[in-house]
């Protein structure tokens, strides 16, 4: 009778999210990036390099009849001893481009084809993957939401775009003007970074990451209907170089969460607001623009109430 073999489980990469280059090179079975390709400021990448420089000094301290028959590899040499054609840039390996292979060695802080990705992913939006109606509302994968209603979204190079998400702009409404910090501005989580504005009114919007402000959506200034029609994407507010990123995350709601979080928000609106709303409130189809439902001491009751701000 043959003797059973191990059994491998499944290793599957979840929708949204993208393999470590450590894995990619397959020096690693399995490992997810969480740092958006940013290497160098990768705690995973940085011990995956330690170690490797240790196996490597142990090596060359023991005769060669001691030699282990394999060692581990960096990354960049196991994609190095790949045929060239097999190369592939870090930006085809996250899927942003179709196809496009490594010229520069994986020495991407010299490379002119990353310095041009990297001006261009700033200044335009990332399309978003996928959404999901939940109670009503987008959501959309693969951002992270802030209990006031701003998502945060980590891009290449280490950076975050920031926004409103769905729920706050049916809330708000439509909007007149909307207010940016300046580049170089620090925001911090959960505090005012952005004002919202409407027939007069104003409120604001907080942070939902702490960071420097490196640039913000000039389109916004003229036109802020975008936030109503696009908020995930042509209406994002800035981008932010994160300080405190990691941290900041575990604050956040993401997936299954985000979409918990949704569904109570709107439990919460229907029960502080359901004789205005004249909507039932064990559910109903959310209105585009419930402020047009609502009296002005209404609006800014609930606009505080749901944006936390002051």
């Amino acid at each position: 009778m043959p003797g059973k073999g191990k059994v491998q489980s499944m290793k599957i990469v979840p929708p949204g999210k993208k393999k470590c280059v450590w894995m990619e090179a397959g020096v690693v079975s399995y490992k997810l990036c969480d740092n958006n390709y940013d290497c160098p400021t990768c705690v995973y990448d940085h011990a995956m390099q330690t170690k490797v420089a240790r196996q490597k000094e142990s090596m060359v301290a023991k005769p060669a009849e001691a030699q282990p028959d394999k060692f581990t590899a960096t990354w960049v040499e196991k994609m190095m001893m790949l045929p060239a054609s097999s190369r592939k840039c870090r930006y085809m390996i996250t899927g942003e481009i179709g196809r496009k292979l490594c010229p520069n060695a994986y020495e991407c802080g010299t490379c002119s084809f990353d310095r041009m990705m990297q001006q261009r992913l700033q200044s335009e939006p990332m399309a978003v993957s996928a959404s999901v109606q939940v109670a009503g509302f987008e959501v959309a994968d693969g951002f992270y939401y802030h209990e006031g209603h701003t998502w945060a979204r980590p891009e290449y190079g280490g950076r975050v775009r920031v926004g409103l998400d769905d729920f706050a702009r049916r809330l708000i409404g439509k909007l007149s003007g909307i207010e940016m910090p300046g580049i170089g501005h620090e925001l911090k989580q959960g505090e005012a970074g952005f004002g919202v504005r409407r027939n007069g009114k104003s409120a604001g919007i907080l942070s939902p990451v702490d960071g420097v402000v490196t640039r913000i959506n000039d389109r916004l200034l003229d036109h802020p209907e975008l936030v109503n029609a696009s908020p995930y994407e042509e209406g994002w507010f800035a981008i932010v170089e994160p300080t405190r990123l990691r941290k900041n995350l575990k604050d956040l709601y993401y997936g299954e969460e985000a979409h918990t979080f949704t569904s109570e928000e709107k439990e919460r609106l229907f029960s502080m607001a359901n004789d205005d709303l004249n909507i039932a409130a064990d559910g109903g189809i959310s209105v585009e623009d419930i402020s047009e439902e609502l009296e002005e001491t209404q609006w800014l009751r609930l606009v505080k109430a749901f944006l936390r701000s002051k």
